[in-house]
């Protein structure tokens, strides 16, 4: 009876069943749906899955769509735009099928659970076959990275064969170029090129779409960077010619704020100035605190052209030497920049401190302002350190240390609530005039960037808790407590370090910073802490459903003093116009529905942007690093893992990788409670903290890769190094060997 049931047991379908299935059916099918209709077991839908991928990116996997051409009605489609009402247009992704530039609509509105978002891949039935109109289903989303048809990297040739370079971090094998597609190739060229199917599944092959430019140019290298994220740089030209219309600021609607001495403070290649502070005591000893931001929402009006851009965008992206604005550059660099003695238009909060810097009122004020000067953190630094004086930066009596004591109370307040203290260090890259990398700069928060910080905090709260007051929609910037299995990794560090921690499985930020504080006390070394509490974070992320943050230690938060370079705070400052009754341009759709799905787009943009910034910053690293090619180099370890070492060169400038391949010869084993790699036989130890010297092997610009071979270092255990002439088993004919009697047994 078992054995029957076993035999009714249904596999896979074939391709032309579930094409059958997909387009009979009345309505776009969901996985499970599907795996039911054929009986496929849960184990059994992640091939499903794949199946449904490889049927979408079949040319012949169907009917035509009633032109000529070969077109499938079940295909891969690519969000390209979406409109307000929900309407997507959509482009195949095969480009063996883009004989006729294909594309149809999708109502993403109708489509029920997770909508799309631009960018997103979907497999989609098309519609209407006959109609010039075309129109497509979803019948669904496919996962991130799970269906990447194309790689980008550096072309070489061998042994007669072009060859790419991949430029996704990691350790690739070349991928082979179709040589139809290698006349115009030169070694070194940047590429981009389209996956073909191969028969060998060991060596991926690729057809060449786009010479980018050469690996020695850094510019051509960033481009390659933009293209890989898929992140826009030209702005469409309706949108560059709407934010040239003349919007004029009426005085007699605004709240006059010029008298007042406010001042930006920003980095020293900074060129849109989004927000401007002021402070000066008050009779009974606290503190009045102005903070003006730009009022972007007068230039931007919702569901206008340039708002529709900057939705798509999410928020400005800052690549080593270029920058990506969300908003254009009339706007972004000039009419919502606070220039200093420019009159500017601004949606400011007046907060109101005691002595020791509580709040005890505020209120937001739609006005008009104007910058008396543009301070760099350099410049602010100088004079809290008692370098400079404010006179010699032309500023008025008291302007920067009325500031920095109503910082030294607020600080104070957000080391008692809690807030986690990672004082992480940044990599800038400097470049030479003929922007070329040249330098590698570390840089460290100082009191005048925690200053702006603080302020901008404390901004955001009162925005949080106005938009609360007046039971408006809320875009939260939400931030959940680590998980219980990333706290486990950082238990298993600190017992290796012989730090003791709190027994609960629930840390507070206060627990994180005492920590840090016994860290600081007995190893030089503060960066691995610091990222190894960074790593077991969660993720912040923007919400319509609050959290509270837990980094900060607050129960409420938002973003309101960025809306140039965050469309989050642009959202947030509609709000609280509308809350407020601070005049036109407010939010008129208040859906919750509408908001949430945005924040869902724009916390994926941002995400993007980072992973975009990071791999941006590690490849101009590596043209700066360049020359350490065959060089010895102190290393400390900085990760572990089964297929090596992780570890920070040059002074925390870079971080590389030495293969287990490199170690002394032996069979290592990761041990995940001590966080190290230990050898089987020999008896070596190489740990977290450990200092190393190694060799640099490969410096790869494309990939952002460094590779080194171990030198000296890590630690032997005595009683295991005896034991190393022991004979070891070879696993292989073990696994022969159990195989062979099987087949004797059967």
């Amino acid at each position: 009876m078992i054995h029957n049931l076993v035999n009714i047991k249904k596999s896979l379908p074939s391709k032309q069943e579930l094409q059958e299935l997909i387009v009979t059916s009345p309505k776009p099918l969901k996985l499970r749906e599907i795996a039911r209709v054929f009986g496929v077991a849960s184990n059994d839908r992640a091939a499903l899955r794949q199946l449904l991928i490889d049927l979408g990116s079949s040319p012949n996997n169907s009917q035509e769509t009633g032109e000529k051409s070969n077109i499938p009605e079940l295909c891969i489609m690519e969000i390209s735009s979406i409109d307000t009402d929900g309407i997507a247009i959509a482009k195949l992704v095969n480009q063996s099928l883009k004989n006729k530039e294909f594309q149809a609509e999708i109502n993403t509105s109708s489509k029920r659970g997770k909508s799309p978002n631009a960018g997103d891949h979907v497999l989609a039935r098309i519609k209407n076959k006959q109609d010039i109109r075309k129109t497509a289903e979803i019948i669904r989303i496919l996962p991130k990275n799970k269906y990447q048809n194309y790689v980008y990297g550096r072309a070489f040739k061998s042994n007669d064969k072009w060859y790419i370079e991949n430029a996704n971090k990691g350790n690739h094998k070349p991928i082979l170029v179709d040589i139809a597609d290698c006349k115009n190739l030169e070694d070194g060229a940047l590429i981009k090129a389209e996956f073909v199917k191969t028969s060998d599944k060991y060596l991926k092959k690729a057809k060449l779409t786009n010479i980018i430019g050469h690996v020695t140019n850094p510019q051509s290298i960033l481009q390659m960077t933009i293209d890989e994220f898929n992140l826009v740089e030209i702005f469409p030209d309706e949108v560059l010619e709407s934010s040239l219309i003349p919007k004029p600021i009426l005085h007699s609607e605004r709240e006059d704020l010029t008298k007042l001495n406010l001042i930006t403070i920003d980095g020293g290649d900074a060129k849109d100035f989004d927000d401007a502070v002021f402070a000066e005591p008050t009779q009974d000893g606290g503190w009045r605190l102005v903070i003006a931001i730009a009022d972007v929402s007068h230039y931007v009006c919702e569901d206008s052209v340039i708002d529709v851009e900057a939705k798509k965008r999410g928020n400005t992206v800052y690549l080593p030497g270029r920058v990506l604005p969300m908003l254009p550059e009339n706007l972004s660099n000039d009419l919502c920049s606070l220039k200093p003695h420019q009159e500017r238009a601004c949606l400011a909060v007046e907060i109101y401190l005691d002595a020791t810097g509580n709040k005890t009122k505020h209120r937001f004020i739609r006005g008009i302002m104007k910058s008396i000067a543009r301070l760099t953190y350099d410049n602010v630094q100088s004079v809290y350190e008692g370098i400079f004086d404010e006179r010699q930066l032309s500023l008025p009596n008291g302007t920067l240390h009325h500031l920095f004591a109503v910082y030294k109370c607020r600080k104070e307040i957000s080391r008692k609530r809690g807030t986690l203290e990672l004082l992480l260090s940044e990599r800038s890259i400097k470049f030479s005039t003929e922007m070329f990398p040249i330098d590698i700069e570390i840089r460290q928060q100082k009191p005048a960037n925690e200053l702006i910080e603080e302020f901008m905090v404390l901004a955001n709260i009162c925005a949080a808790e106005t938009l609360e007051e007046k039971q408006k929609t809320c875009v939260y910037r939400v931030h959940e407590p680590p998980s219980p299995a990333k706290l486990a990794e950082l238990v298993s560090f600190s017992d290796e370090m012989d730090i003791k921690l709190p027994d609960s499985i629930y840390f507070t930020p206060q627990q994180f910073n005492l920590l840090l504080k016994k860290w600081e006390e007995n190893h030089p070394n503060n960066d691995l802490l610091q990222n190894a509490i960074l790593r077991c974070q969660s993720r912040a992320n923007y919400s319509t459903e609050n959290i509270g943050h837990y980094g900060l230690g607050l129960q409420r938060y938002t973003h309101f003093t960025s809306p140039i370079r965050r469309y989050s705070d642009l959202l947030v400052h509609r709000a609280l116009i509308t809350a407020c009754n601070l005049g036109s341009n407010g939010m008129a759709k208040e859906s919750k529905e509408l908001i949430s799905e945005t924040c869902r787009h724009i916390s994926e943009t941002e995400q993007v942007s980072a992973k975009a910034e990071r791999c941006a910053v590690n490849r101009m690293a590596n043209i700066v690093l360049s020359s350490l090619l065959g060089t010895e180099q102190e290393v400390i370890i900085t990760g572990v893992t089964v297929s090596g070492l992780f570890v920070s060169i040059v002074s925390a400038q870079a971080e590389g990788f030495i293969s287990r391949k490199s170690l002394p010869d032996d069979f290592y084993i990761l041990d995940h409670k001590k966080r190290q790699l230990v050898g089987r036989h020999t008896g070596w130890k190489f740990r977290i903290g450990d200092v190393l010297r190694a060799v640099v092997a490969e410096i790869s610009v494309v990939s952002g890769n460094i590779s080194l071979s171990w030198m000296t270092g890590g630690s032997i255990d005595s009683p295991a190094s005896k034991k190393k002439n022991k004979k070891i088993p070879n696993r292989k004919n073990s696994i022969l060997k159990k195989k062979n009697a099987k087949r004797r047994k059967g």
